[in-house]
């Protein structure tokens, strides 16, 4: 459970890491927005070059010692040491802090590393964090996915909401003339609005208020999150202003039917009718589990453009398992040491488990099919990790790097 804020008149300090390359540009756009005071942010960066240029008044140099502000690199593992080597500045940041929202990029050194490590930091300090991560262009390899997908998987682990932004979705979705600058906007400016949006309904009272205790409640439900924005004009369907909000075109494709918490701020005219805020509930009760929980405010702003805005955020999206049994290990099964189980997890399709062992790797696998019953099981992603860094150190020893460079690409030519 997180610590309950006590009802006072100030408005809760809500605090936003941009971390990497991906995340201070983020920053450095929300810098020039319209943010309530109450909104602290924050550019985090191995590299001291990049984080010079930033925008927001609070940078934070991460691993000097470890990366000597020269980047990780992109190596996970050099990132996660440099947010490990500054641990204390982080977490000093994060006392002070209401609520945390953490952005960057997956994939490469700083963001994958670094994330995980301070959404940990977050987690034992009782802050609620919400994470918003971009995964890389298909084009970028296989070995960025591979590394985006870990980090992620890892950050799942440690924050109370997970919001992935693939970048192939840009691609799919926007104009094909869109300018790159443009296409990394449009991607920032979903939080951006729900930023805006979050800070709106939790700083000031509302015809029906939402409070920060209300945010604690929705986003403890942990997992996977979407979050969206929509304005409504006059005479537009509801329907398709709520669908707009939570299928977004750019976010990750989730399944709503599992969520099991929302949070709905609606602002709203004086004009607002009380079938419509009904209606809201009703729509949005359809689209999520049964049972989660949904907290709608609204706010009362006579000088709205549009006829309403939306903003919601869902969480607490996870698989969809339906009942767990556990199972002693085989000889046709995954090998154990003394002492540990197996675990299956039934789907709804009961011809599909899935085995996972005490080391959380697994593989699905189809139980009335026999071939499989003597198949020795192994995690698929640390396979193609070991693959691909045996292939790299196999073209790092093919090199002669104990010559210079001159006289390696000399012989090039000769021969």
């Amino acid at each position: 459970m997180y610590d309950l804020i006590p009802n006072t008149s100030k408005a809760p300090c809500i605090t936003v890491f941009g971390v990497g390359g991906c995340g201070c540009n983020t920053i450095n756009q929300l810098s020039e927005s319209a943010l309530n005071d109450n909104i602290k942010l924050i550019a985090v960066n191995t590299d001291a070059q990049s984080l010079a240029i930033s925008q927001c008044d609070t940078q934070l140099q991460i691993g000097t010692e470890t990366t000597k502000g020269l980047g990780a690199g992109a190596d996970p593992e050099k990132g996660f040491e440099a947010a490990q080597e500054s641990e204390q500045q982080i977490k000093e940041i994060i006392e002070l802090a209401d609520v945390i929202f953490i952005t960057g990029g997956m994939g490469g050194g700083t963001g994958t590393g670094a994330i995980p490590f301070i959404a940990s930091i977050a987690a034992q300090l009782n802050k609620p964090l919400v994470a918003v991560v971009t995964t890389p262009f298909e084009f970028e390899g296989h070995q960025r996915n591979l590394l985006a997908q870990v980090g992620v998987e890892k950050l799942m682990q440690q924050a109370s909401s997970v919001i992935v932004l693939p970048n192939d979705k840009l691609i799919k979705t926007l104009d094909k003339k869109i300018t790159l600058v443009n296409a990394f906007f449009e991607s920032n400016r979903i939080l951006q609005d729900v930023l805006q949006g979050l800070t709106t309904t939790i700083s000031q009272s509302g015809l029906i208020n939402i409070d920060l205790n209300d945010f604690f409640a929705v986003v403890s439900h942990q997992g996977r999150a979407a979050m969206g924005v929509a304005r409504q004009a006059e005479g537009q369907d509801l329907t398709h202003t709520i669908n707009s909000a939570l299928n977004n075109p750019l976010l990750e494709e989730v399944d709503f039917s599992l969520a099991k918490g929302a949070i709905v701020s609606v602002m709203a005219t004086e004009d607002i009718e009380l079938s419509q805020y009904n209606a809201i509930g009703e729509i949005l009760q359809q689209q999520l589990d049964p049972s989660a929980m949904v907290i709608i405010g609204l706010t009362i702003l006579p000088e709205l453009a549009s006829e309403l805005e939306l903003m919601i955020i869902a969480t607490g999206i996870g698989s969809d398992v339906t009942a767990t049994e556990e199972i002693k290990p085989t000889k046709q099964g995954c090998s154990s040491e003394e002492g540990s189980t197996n675990t299956v997890i039934k789907n709804s399709d009961s011809s599909v488990n899935t085995l996972v062992n005490p080391n959380n790797s697994g593989i699905t696998r189809n139980a009335n099919n026999d071939r499989f019953d003597t198949s020795e099981l192994f995690c698929l992603q640390d396979f193609l990790i070991e693959k691909s860094q045996k292939e790299e150190q196999k073209q790092i020893a093919d090199l002669d790097l104990d010559s210079p460079t001159c006289i390696r690409w000399g012989a090039k030519v000769i021969g």
